[in-house]
């Protein structure tokens, strides 16, 4: 087992479909940490989490994170939805030793060498948040670096399939995810 993870939830806020993955996540014997980065707010709604973010500001938010996460060992892997994916994808470059990253939703452009952490993408075929260009770009910086890169890729159009208030929400795709994630997360 590669140690903690920690989860970090999307602009919707800590929802109870973040905490349904980290629960089931735990379940499997892996310590499991869930910062809560926007203190209890919760969003049903893009829009409302998107202005609530923006309010606060991305670099405020990101730094949150970092001072929830102190203490943690270097070595801890990342799961992030979203937003949280785009924290947990910038935190390599602070965390080069991080266990594993898992991304759902969203990453962002590669800006230099991989340090060969593993990493796993989860996404729609559509998403207006994932460019296919920037998982093209982590897929060969990853490799490169002589890393495993795995890119799931859902059938059709939607975000966030974790999230119950949300059209794409599927129960067995979750409990299918929450499988890949566990497998990938105890890959050596």
């Amino acid at each position: 087992m590669s140690g903690d993870l920690v989860i970090l939830h999307s602009a919707y806020g800590l929802t109870r479909g973040v905490q349904a993955v980290a629960d089931a996540l735990a379940a499997t014997g892996r310590p499991v940490h869930v910062p809560d980065y926007y203190r209890g707010r919760v969003f049903t709604t893009q829009a409302q989490g998107i202005a609530h973010r923006d309010a606060i500001g991305y670099t405020t938010l990101l730094d949150r994170v970092r001072g929830d996460i102190a203490g943690l060992d270097e070595r801890v892997s990342f799961l992030g939805f979203s937003l949280g994916a785009s924290f947990a994808h910038r935190l390599v470059a602070e965390r080069p030793t991080m266990g594993h990253l898992v991304l759902v939703g969203n990453t962002n452009p590669v800006s230099g060498p991989w340090p060969g952490v593993p990493v796993q993408v989860h996404r729609f075929e559509d998403d207006a948040w994932v460019k296919p260009d920037d998982v093209a770009d982590l897929k060969a910086a990853v490799e490169l670096s002589g890393a495993m890169f795995e890119d799931h890729v859902v059938p059709g159009h939607g975000h966030l399939f974790t999230e119950r208030h949300l059209p794409e929400y599927d129960p067995a795709r979750v409990e299918t995810f929450v499988a890949s994630v566990h497998d990938f997360l105890d890959w050596a």
